[in-house]
């Protein structure tokens, strides 16, 4: 064979490849699922293919962390007042998420016209409904390495999608804490880039019509315990999700968690999604191994008399933090930061709990902040979150997601 028509494979970027990966990750389950959002045609994903990590990216996430939690970053000169005056030169706020975020066009009808009192604009929430928080983070990279306009003002995940923006440094630094008074260095779950606005705790859920309490889950070993599982046993929904399953093993290792996984399919009695709790208000299923929104789901339904009950499965809860960031190359910055701020403010925090039974339990006399307060339940910090989470996408982790899928479908 002439040496001379041999053609090496084209070499892509690394921002290809990490792009090409996601979509692998998506694919197969492996990454965080919210089924409860508006999967429209919006954007498309299925053109990014696939590509598994290689060891020299894994080195770049981990120096990400490294670098996240300790650099002093550079902001340009901004004050409140300065972005308050962009703003007003600024006419709207685009917005693309779930078609329930925030209550839908409802609430963000209330939140519009709070923000427009607190600040003196007149601005409007141009709002769209869009696929989930996976092929939205995907899409944004790929604006912005590509140089066009972001297509959302605001960005909305939790500290895994976040993770994505960051990897890709696809989110302005903005200093919140000193540029907002009401904003503290904790609400910024990714310094200078993501701020919290609602905190989901993980959990356990029963109907307290068919489980006696003394007879009820007090955590997720009891869902699996010979002396308590015949009250669910072959009526077990299981979430079809393997990340809340992985991440159990920041505290039990990982073949604990297969153990139990093996454990409860074998007492399940189907697959429930996270958007499908009715089907334990209406006795299909007497309880439901996992949450996502666990604390959220009671109240909502306990607000319309549905005996749900909502139990933490481990100590400290498995937690996701999700929140509000800027990405680059923005239509309109100005707005968007003000906003990000703003729904850590108490009336921003009011509209959101009154219209979805979340909040942040970082805002004091919030119902999340009072409930774990309360309860003394305790959080699992979000810096071993983003820590497990970038452990995660090492080949290890990748299989053991693998594995935890595949016992799942058994």
């Amino acid at each position: 064979m002439d040496k001379h028509k041999i053609k090496s494979e084209p070499r892509i970027s690394k921002s290809e490849r990490n792009l090409k990966r996601l979509n692998y990750k998506i694919r197969n389950g492996l990454v965080w699922n919210f089924p409860s959002f508006d999967h429209s045609s919006l954007f498309r994903t299925s053109d990014f293919g696939f590509r598994i990590c290689s060891r020299r990216y894994l080195g770049c996430l981990w120096f990400s962390i490294l670098f996240l939690f300790t650099a002093a970053p550079c902001f340009t000169a901004e004050s409140l007042d300065s972005l308050i005056a962009g703003a007003k030169k600024e006419d709207e706020i685009t917005f693309v998420a779930g078609a329930q975020t925030f209550g839908g066009r409802k609430g963000l009808g209330d939140l519009e016209a709070a923000f427009n009192k607190r600040f003196g604009l007149k601005t409007r929430i141009n709002f769209a409904a869009g696929p989930d928080m996976n092929a939205r983070a995907a899409r944004h990279i790929t604006e912005i390495k590509s140089g066009r306009q972001a297509s959302s003002d605001i960005f909305l995940g939790s500290q895994s999608h976040q993770a994505l923006m960051h990897v890709e440094n696809a989110l302005e630094k903005v200093n919140y804490a000193g540029l907002f008074p009401w904003v503290t260095k904790e609400m910024e779950i990714y310094p200078n880039e993501a701020v919290l606005v609602y905190t989901s705790p993980n959990g356990i859920v029963y109907n307290a019509n068919l489980i006696a309490k003394d007879k009820a889950p007090k955590n997720y070993l009891d869902l699996v315990d010979p002396r308590l599982s015949p009250s669910w046993a072959g009526k077990l929904a299981i979430p079809p999700y393997v990340a809340w399953l992985a991440e159990l093993s920041l505290n039990w290792g990982q073949e604990k968690v297969k153990d139990f996984t093996r454990k409860l399919v074998a007492i399940s009695g189907g697959r429930l999604r996270y958007s499908e709790e009715e089907r334990i208000v209406s006795g299909e299923f007497p309880v439901m191994a996992n949450l996502g929104d666990a604390l959220g789901a009671m109240w909502t339904w306990q607000a319309k008399g549905a005996p749900i009950i909502a139990v933490p499965g481990t100590s400290p809860i498995n937690t996701d933090y999700f929140q509000l960031s800027v990405p680059k190359n923005v239509a309109h910055p100005n707005l968007a930061k003000l906003f990000v701020a703003f729904m850590t403010t108490k009336e921003a925090q009011a509209i959101i709990q009154k219209h979805e039974s979340r909040s942040s339990h970082l805002v004091e006399g919030t119902m999340m902040q009072k409930y774990l307060k309360e309860n003394r339940i305790q959080v699992q910090e979000p810096k071993e979150s983003i820590a497990y989470y970038l452990k995660g996408e090492t080949d290890d982790g990748l299989q053991f997601k693998a594995e935890l899928a595949k016992i799942l479908k058994q």
